[in-house]
């Protein structure tokens, strides 16, 4: 079967640190690249290291503002070739949110978990480093964070929702949309 072209556009899915941003995204590629050949993922880990920003967890809110525009930016370049881009990154500032909603075809997603459960996931160890003051800045703990005002899709954490069931509202939304 000949894969489709999805319409160029964007879906920025965020939450804070450990809220599943990687793992949904990954899994919504993957559906979706199934169908579809202009499929790119793009993943704040990595883009971090291919935009050559080092030192995770001790930016400043004028750094943070810095990097999400330049996640902006990589993302407008993907679309002007044709591509539809799914990212995976926190950038909850609400200038960064401006101007990513300013994109043709965007939908954001708000991964809202408790902090509590954050705490506990702490796939990177960032939590149990800010508790033993190994880093600082950390959004959410020491540094307040803009939530997306109206998120195309804002997801809230409960233990009875699994990740192919986000998926599935996700995937909708991109279809609704497409």
């Amino acid at each position: 079967m000949k894969k489709k072209i999805l319409k160029p556009g964007l879906l920025w899915i965020t939450g804070l640190s450990g809220s599943g941003k990687s793992t949904i995204c990954k899994m919504v590629y993957n559906k979706l690249r199934k169908k579809f050949n202009n499929i790119v993922l793009l993943d704040g880990d990595q883009l971090r290291k291919k935009l050559k920003i080092n030192n995770i967890g001790t930016y400043s809110n004028k750094q943070r503002l810095k990097i999400g525009l330049m996640y902006v930016n990589e993302c407008k370049r993907y679309i002007k070739n044709k591509k539809f881009v799914i990212i995976a990154v926190m950038a909850l500032i609400s200038k960064v949110q401006e101007e990513y909603k300013k994109i043709h075809n965007c939908n954001d997603v708000f991964l809202d978990v408790p902090t509590s459960v954050l705490i506990k996931r702490d796939p990177k160890g960032l939590y149990k480093k800010f508790k033993n003051l190994e880093i600082k800045n950390m959004v959410g703990l020491d540094i307040k964070y803009d939530k997306p005002k109206k998120p195309s899709l804002k997801i809230k954490w409960n233990k009875t929702k699994t990740k192919t069931k986000i998926v599935k509202q996700i995937i909708e939304l991109v279809y609704e949309r497409k």
